[in-house]
């Protein structure tokens, strides 16, 4: 019951962030969402703002997991970085409220570093991916490029083309991931 009730706060709190922001999602709406009280919010949740870091941490894990579906360190690393390329652009075109509020939490002032908290093979698989796809001077397999830019024109571009109205074919998405492969480590 413990969980249910905490997820039902989180999921209430991702419903109001994404309708109204994080401004226009008072704890008297947020209880009435809920089912909760005031008192059970407060009971798992200090703040309004511990409510929003926790539902970030939470859609973060959620897109990272998702993200790294069918990805191993076995995989070779152009098919690897594809596989993961296309759950990214999949993510951002099926989880529309999750999208959204990465969106809002990663360009407001509530945005502060939440870790990450993945461990055993979710945290490995993450880790794993993090150390191979980076730039060749910090041990990667791209270009020498700062990491917001290769950011940019990778997961960037996945979720950039998923906000498009038309989705794309799976031939196409499998092609696009290959084109970004190729240009961040051929020379």
């Amino acid at each position: 019951m413990t969980s249910n009730k905490r997820t039902a706060i989180l999921d209430a709190m991702l419903d109001l962030v994404v309708e109204q922001g994080f401004h226009a999602a008072p704890m008297s709406t947020l209880a009435k969402k809920s089912g909760a009280s005031a008192g059970v919010i407060y009971h798992y949740f200090p703040s309004k703002e511990d409510i929003i870091h926790a539902l970030y941490a939470k859609v973060k894990s959620e897109k990272r997991h998702f993200m790294l579906r069918g990805y191993s360190q076995g995989l070779d690393p152009a098919v690897g970085f594809q596989k993961v390329w296309i759950n990214a652009y999949r993510f951002y075109r099926q989880q529309n409220r999750e999208s959204r509020f990465l969106e809002l939490y990663e360009t407001s002032t509530f945005s502060r570093d939440v870790g990450n908290a993945e461990t055993g093979s979710a945290g490995e698989a993450r880790d794993q991916f993090v150390a191979t796809f980076r730039s060749r001077r910090d041990g990667g397999l791209f270009k020498d490029l700062p990491s917001p830019v290769l950011y940019e024109m990778s997961i960037g571009l996945a979720l950039r083309l998923a906000r498009r109205q038309e989705e794309l074919r799976p031939a196409v998405l499998q092609k696009i991931a290959s084109t970004v492969w190729k240009s961040l480590t051929s020379d």
